[in-house]
């Protein structure tokens, strides 16, 4: 199966640096296949037999771990969940943000999102691991942190702007 994987804060600031040929090298030895990346930020195109995200997700925290040494959260999608997100914006707008989710998370946590939405420029849309964030500024200026999301929503999650997930769904039809 083929997945779509996102690393959360590599290569920012100097950070917990990773060579994109040494991120692929690393999954070519725990046996994916196929291994594409995207810029330097940790956007992954793979394939592994197991059909779930989450033993993915373990999978490739992990592997981060063994091969370079830092925890790095990961979420993933197979490419029939990921093509939702294109066809679930429901928002028009040349700046949106997409926070991608580890899980989809409960109900009380959603409403407290929610309430949050109601009180900002910024509006959001959740539809299940995908969050949507209109942005009315830019996304240093928004209240949608990953971090914040992170805390309300109590999911591990990684966020990329509206281009990069384009490219990605067109990198995936291409391989």
């Amino acid at each position: 199966m083929k997945y779509i994987i996102f690393l959360r804060a590599i290569n920012v600031g100097g950070n917990r640096k990773i060579k994109m040929v040494d991120l692929k090298e690393a999954f070519q030895s725990e046996g994916y296949q196929n291994i594409t990346t995207y810029i330097q930020s940790g956007n992954v195109i793979a394939e592994r037999e197991e059909t779930d995200h989450e033993t993915i997700q373990s999978e490739v925290e992990a592997l981060i771990k063994k091969h370079f040494g830092f925890d790095v959260p990961a979420v993933a999608f197979n490419v029939p969940e990921y093509e939702e997100v294109l066809k679930r914006n429901h928002f028009n707008t040349e700046k949106l943000m997409v926070h991608f989710l580890d899980r989809t998370p409960e109900p009380a946590r959603i409403q407290e999102l929610e309430q949050l939405s109601q009180a900002n420029q910024d509006k959001s849309l959740l539809v299940g691991r995908f969050l949507y964030i209109s942005l009315t500024a830019g996304v240093s200026d928004s209240v949608y942190s990953n971090k914040l999301v992170e805390k309300v929503l109590q999911v591990k999650a990684t966020a990329r702007n509206w281009n990069t997930v384009l490219k990605m769904a067109e990198k995936v039809n291409k391989n």
